[in-house]
């Protein structure tokens, strides 16, 4: 049955999200092999669950582990195979570790601005003052940009798949957005002359090989040690310190959810507050 799941669904859905299931699908074959579909319990699922929460699996982890064992019993429902899904009735165990990427501190951040014109040092920049995702700053093409109105269209997205760069559309709906381009970043890029085909990649856009060198590259280069994904904190780092709202903030980022913007924003106000903590404490120390 998972087989049969596998073959549909890895047609439907974008190379680098499958790649995140298979894993999942792997274990669970495993865990099932040779055992009649009908005979999967919820408990079987719970027990599983709850085995992943004792050895330290992340939140995101046993969620998607779940998510993939409900697909694949939807479509044993689809298929008539079975009458109703176990999944229904199974709750995802509580207190579950959740990870958080941890925020640039401001060594970091000022070394991507020194960093500008070190080789592939405009695309860190470019994250640090848009908040883009990867693969939408890859994606990006000189003719979004607006100079007139200080604007930026974020419309589509990059992945990769076997080093071939693909097009698709932003991640959700809400990725769908225009942000400023703010004073900084303008100033960087007025510096060019042409300014045709992608800003990254130029008549087309990179390879996932090219990028991966340029960007091992540039933090040699620069000293830089933080993630693409990390910049992408640091704008809303800097959203948090210009006290943008958090409804605004959430279109200015692109999340589908609310609740993601706030838990950002949750994160940097606690990290302020250790921070606080530290400096009070090294203080005291010396008093």
């Amino acid at each position: 049955m998972a087989e049969e799941w596998e073959t549909i669904h890895s047609a439907e859905v974008a190379y680098k999200t499958w790649t995140t299931y298979q894993g999942h699908l792997n274990a669970l074959i495993e865990e099932f092999e040779g055992k009649d579909i009908k005979d999967i319990t919820h408990l079987d699922i719970t027990l599983i669950l709850q085995r992943m929460a004792k050895q330290r699996y992340a939140d995101k982890t046993v969620r998607s582990r779940f998510n993939v064992c409900n697909m694949i019993m939807q479509h044993a429902m689809y298929q008539r195979y079975i009458t109703s899904n176990p999944c229904d009735i199974v709750k995802i165990p509580k207190g579950l570790v959740k990870t958080q990427r941890e925020l640039p501190d401001n060594s970091e951040i000022q070394k991507v601005k020194d960093g500008l014109s070190c080789h592939f040092g405009l695309f860190a920049y470019f994250l640090l003052f848009t908040g883009l995702r990867r693969g939408e700053a890859l994606a990006i093409e000189w003719k979004d940009i607006d100079f007139q109105r200080s604007t930026i269209n974020v419309s589509k997205s990059i992945y990769f798949e076997n080093n071939r760069p693909k097009l698709k559309s932003t991640k959700t709906v809400n990725g769908v957005r225009t942000i400023p381009l703010l004073a900084p970043l303008k100033k960087a890029l007025s510096a060019f002359k042409f300014r045709n085909g992608y800003l990254f990649g130029g008549a087309e856009p990179m390879t996932e090989q090219a990028f991966r060198r340029a960007w091992e590259r540039y933090k040699k280069d620069s000293g830089v040690t933080i993630t693409p994904h990390q910049l992408r904190h640091a704008y809303a780092t800097i959203l948090y310190d210009a006290e943008i709202d958090p409804k605004a903030a959430q279109k200015l980022m692109g999340h589908s959810d609310y609740k993601t913007t706030v838990e950002i924003y949750t994160h940097i106000s606690n990290s302020r507050e250790q921070s606080a903590v530290e400096k009070l404490n090294s203080f005291v120390a010396n008093f």
